[in-house]
């Protein structure tokens, strides 16, 4: 069976967050420790042979070293990372990171003398010759060398996790290596979300506070997402879209959980919602599954862009909630493919016919009986 590797990704981060933060961070400065140590490695071998002493040139010892400090460094920047950023959620993205650069620093400092005192004890080194009297000096040069390294690849490491939260876990690797770059097809689930009566509640708020309203209610969509392994797929003004490949979203019934367990959350959140906006927003959803396009579209700004008949529908599905009065409408071709349970109960609607299309699609609306999710 292939592996899909995006969707392996994305569903581990979902699942286990902490140690996917930690794991990348060791992933990453294992490479990073062992190209610098393989740096020095050659360097000396090719400095050293100018010399008619002989000169023993070293790189296992300092390899295992290399690793430890990788490890260690890895595993204290990924707890930094998934604490700060799950607790500074309403600071600035600057505040962030300068907490963040504090603590890598003091980390880095703490790395730096358990690495020293490890390598020392297996008496690691990267030359041995008669020639290198000031030992001292030399071990206080690797640090101030390393210390450099170290903050260039902290910068680096950075931005790669700023590029891989754009474009959601599993993603950025495939798009790096031109996944997206010719248009191919993928059978796909797509839930659009809007915000009910949109227009009544900015009026009554004002913008600022409408706005604020609408960060409450996207962080709490996506406090549900790891529990029915969804992605993300845009956020326009009030709404987002949601997207599943078929099978993770038929699996469970998570495309059609979702939305229940959503709208339970913004429930058990009722005292949070009325005493800061005076109601609790309700939203409004269309599902529809299918063929699509993607590809990587734009140049000054790039994104990964879904074409095609299937998101259109469900956008027109969501569309018409307000004209038939129901709060969840799906297309006849994802009922069919679902295995509903007792919990649900489908009614048919209508068919409605898309704008320059001549086939028309049937539509039903979804309900749940009183069950507790669990989020």
């Amino acid at each position: 069976m292939k592996l899909d590797y995006s969707a392996t990704a994305r569903r581990f981060y979902l699942r286990h967050p902490l140690i996917a933060d930690i794991l990348t961070q060791i992933n990453f400065w294992s490479i990073a420790y062992i190209i610098f140590f393989l740096m020095l490695y050659f360097i000396s071998k090719a400095v050293t042979s100018l010399y008619p002493q002989k000169v023993e040139v070293y790189l296992g010892e300092s390899i295992i070293v290399a690793i430890v400090a990788a490890v260690i460094f890895g595993t204290t920047l990924g707890i930094i990372d998934y604490f700060v950023e799950k607790k500074l959620r309403d600071k600035s993205l600057g505040f962030e990171l300068l907490l963040k650069g504090i603590l890598y620093l003091s980390s880095w400092y703490l790395v730096g003398f358990i690495s020293y005192t490890i390598g020392t004890s297996l008496n690691a080194k990267i030359l041995d010759s008669p020639l290198l009297r000031y030992t001292e000096l030399f071990s206080g040069n690797m640090f101030i060398a390393s210390s450099i390294y170290t903050a260039i690849m902290i910068l680096v490491i950075s931005f790669i996790k700023q590029m891989s939260n754009k474009f959601g876990p599993g993603v950025l690797l495939p798009m790096l290596l031109g996944k997206f770059r010719k248009p191919s097809v993928e059978e796909r689930i797509f839930l659009f979300m809007d915000l009910k009566d949109s227009t009544t509640y900015a009026e009554k708020l004002g913008h600022i506070k409408f706005s604020e309203m609408i960060q409450d209610c996207f962080m709490d969509v996506n406090r549900v997402i790891p529990s029915f392994n969804a992605e993300i797929y845009q956020y326009v003004g009030d709404e987002v879209v949601l997207s599943w490949r078929i099978k993770e979203g038929l699996i469970n019934m998570n495309c059609i959980k979702y939305f229940f367990a959503f709208q339970e959350k913004l429930k058990r959140r009722k005292d949070y919602y009325e005493s800061r906006y005076g109601f609790v927003p309700q939203f409004k959803a269309g599902v529809n599954l299918g063929n699509v396009t993607v590809a990587e579209v734009g140049d000054i700004k790039r994104e990964i862009a879904y074409h095609g008949d299937t998101i259109n529908t469900a956008a027109r599905i969501q569309g018409v909630c307000n004209t038939y009065g129901k709060s969840f409408i799906i297309s006849e071709m994802l009922k069919d493919q679902i295995q509903w349970d007792d919990l649900f109960t489908t009614e048919f609607i209508d068919s409605i016919k898309l704008k320059g299309k001549e086939k028309e699609v049937k539509i039903y609306s979804v309900s749940v009986k009183n069950y507790l999710f669990n989020i």
